[in-house]
Parts: C-alpha cells; structure tokens; sequence
C-alpha cells in the first residue's frame, strides 16, 4: 500500500518553461524542437485525400 505522506516528501515539481530555457544550451532547444516536430508528423492523422495522390 501506498504511503501518500512518504511519497509527498519525494516529490519534485517540474522545472517552469523559463527554467528549463535558461538550463538548456541554444543547440539543445533546438534538438528538443526538432524531436517534438518529429513526434506531431507522426501523430498527426493523415487526410486520405493526399494518401491517395501518393499511391498514384
């Protein structure tokens, strides 16, 4: 079983949006943007309309 007052000590809130700009080196910003970019083309539903142009 789970001990909430335990588990409440352990706990360590996430860094802000500033913090973690200001912890990151420029080059690094941009692979986290470049990996983020990659993961949405992924998950974005494709329009059947442009699947069937490719298989043309």
């Amino acid at each position: 079983m789970l001990n909430f007052k335990e588990e409440l000590k352990k706990y360590q809130p996430l860094m802000e949006l500033d913090d973690i700009q200001s912890a990151l080196q420029p080059s690094q910003m941009q692979d986290l943007l470049d990996i983020l970019q990659h993961i949405a083309k992924e998950n974005k539903p494709q329009d059947p309309s442009a699947s069937q142009a490719e298989e043309a």
